[in-house]
């Protein structure tokens, strides 16, 4: 059975796939989108060890944060690729050699 859902019922991330809105609250909904809109694509620091759940600080903000996958060590450089479920989905910010 296949689903159609409008734009306006779910939230989405890059990687993190859709989420239904009869799984999470309008107000929940319109806080993560308010989220996303706000650190999407933004890059920040770990300010803790990231196994994989910790907090990152973007823009002089701290919020929770959560990786893709794998560890990451305080001060690593992140970037921000969804929301999930409240926290911020992140990544290593690779730095290209010169």
């Amino acid at each position: 059975m296949t689903d159609q859902f409008s734009e306006d019922e779910i939230v989405y991330g890059d990687s993190w796939g859709l989420v239904h809105r009869g799984v999470l609250e309008d107000r929940e909904i319109e806080r993560m989108k308010a989220l996303r809109d706000k650190v999407y694509g933004k890059n920040g620091v770990a300010v803790t060890t990231m196994k994989p759940i910790g907090r990152v600080e973007i823009e002089g903000e701290v919020y929770e944060a959560r990786l893709e996958n794998g560890y990451l060590d305080v001060r690593t450089p992140v970037t921000v690729i969804g929301i999930d479920f409240g926290y911020l989905l992140v990544k290593e910010l690779k730095m290209e050699a010169k």
